[in-house]
């Protein structure tokens, strides 16, 4: 049986975060939509956090040690969910592995991602998550109708039939990209799509994120960053002191910084000086994290952090396939619930682009809290972020990670 080459193209872009966009310029403005938190969804979230932790190691290895990393283990488990719901045998299984979600069934899975999407979706203008998925489907090949309403009706996707490899259909997607993120995104195709191309399927994210506590802009200054390389950066570092969730490690400390109402929050995990990010984060795994997470307290906190720009692109396969799930990617593949002719995976990428400012996305200008004549006499902890670090971004409820990465170089 000859087997049409399956393109997945995972192109997620969390753009705009804490700098004005208009991604999410339609977001409601209050969330009537409830987070998925019965037993089923709870094991599926916790299957998510253990994914972001191996899959991060795997990605770190094929990267250089000097450049920074940065991936949505959120995005990624959407578009395998999407890719699991026409996935049969061992290729479901290996599918399921990853996602730590063995002993459930896809489409349950799928279910839960859609409606975590849906509350995501739901919070303010000011802080919250637009998802949009599309499948792409050359003239010449069907997808099965089950397939197409399942992820219609979970993921909400857009089903196109169109001749992949042609300047019509790259300038559609593109044209698709931009309607998503009202035109923060035009250009997501450079280049038609291969001729081996018969389906392709394209996640776009947009988080929008101000801080709970904004910093002010008149007190950012220039600061050295001490480089994983040797060298030193000049950065623009934000400067405050409030009150925040803080964990005084051995050789590393954590530090949690809320987003407006709490809804998501940032964890930045900070080498004290003179101890390597390497050596703190090797075979760092999620039970460690969580024992560092339930160990922190409220601290006054004299915290410097860099204005950040990052952007990374990664290609899954390679440590997917480390994870074990190899069959998707071979001509063991078992896509026959999408297809008849079982076509395999050519391409699992994601690109990323992370902005933090000091206010947030159209943020309101707020004036600094007072500290009381008491708190006055208490000496801050100073964390001062000067030197490469590691952090996540999460969402309160679920606890699902939206964001990890780190950063070596500035």
């Amino acid at each position: 049986m000859i087997r049409s080459k399956f393109i997945i193209s995972v192109l997620l872009m969390p753009i705009a975060i804490l700098t004005p966009t208009n991604c999410m310029a339609q977001a409601r403005q209050t969330n009537t939509t409830a987070c998925p938190l019965d037993s089923t969804a709870k094991v599926i979230y916790k299957g998510e956090t253990s994914m972001a932790y191996t899959l991060f190691e795997q990605v770190d290895k094929l990267h250089d040690k000097n450049e920074n990393i940065v991936i949505s283990p959120l995005c990624l488990a959407d578009a395998l969910a999407i890719l699991a719901n026409g996935a049969k045998g061992i290729t479901s299984d290996q599918i399921m592995s990853v996602l730590g979600t063995e002993d459930l069934e896809a489409g349950k899975i799928s279910e839960v991602y859609g409606k975590l999407n849906d509350y995501l979706a739901g919070f303010t203008r000011e802080n919250g998550i637009k998802n949009a998925h599309s499948v792409w489907i050359d003239n010449k090949f069907k997808l099965k109708n089950e397939y197409t309403t399942k992820n219609r009706n979970d993921f909400k996707a857009e089903i196109r039939n169109h001749i992949l490899a042609s300047d019509m259909t790259k300038n559609n997607i593109n044209l698709w990209c931009s309607q998503n993120t009202r035109g923060s995104i035009k250009n997501i195709l450079s280049q038609s799509l291969s001729s081996d191309a018969k389906i392709a399927l394209f996640n776009i994210v947009c988080f929008n994120g101000t801080w709970n506590n904004v910093f002010e802009e008149d007190v950012t200054r220039p600061m050295d960053f001490q480089n994983a390389d040797g060298t030193k950066s000049k950065v623009m570092m934000m400067q405050q002191e409030e009150h925040y969730q803080v964990y005084e490690g051995d050789k590393m400390d954590l530090l949690r910084i809320p987003y407006l109402k709490g809804n998501f929050y940032m964890e930045i995990y900070l080498p004290h000086k003179g101890e390597n990010l390497e050596d703190c984060m090797r075979n760092f795994s999620k039970k460690q994290d969580t024992q560092m997470r339930k160990r922190t307290s409220d601290q006054k906190v004299a915290l410097d952090m860099p204005r950040l720009d990052l952007k990374c692109e990664n290609n899954f396969i390679e440590s997917l396939k480390a994870m074990e799930m190899t069959d998707a990617f071979s001509s063991e593949a078992d896509f026959s619930g999408i297809a008849d002719n079982s076509p395999s995976v050519s391409d699992i990428r994601q690109i990323i682009n992370l902005k933090f400012a000091e206010k947030g996305t159209d943020a309101v200008p707020t004036s600094r809290k007072p500290f009381n004549s008491e708190e006055m006499t208490v000496k801050p902890f100073f964390f001062t972020m000067n030197r490469p670090f590691f952090f996540t971004i999460r969402e309160h409820k679920s606890g699902t990670i939206l964001f990890m990465g780190k950063v070596r170089k500035l």
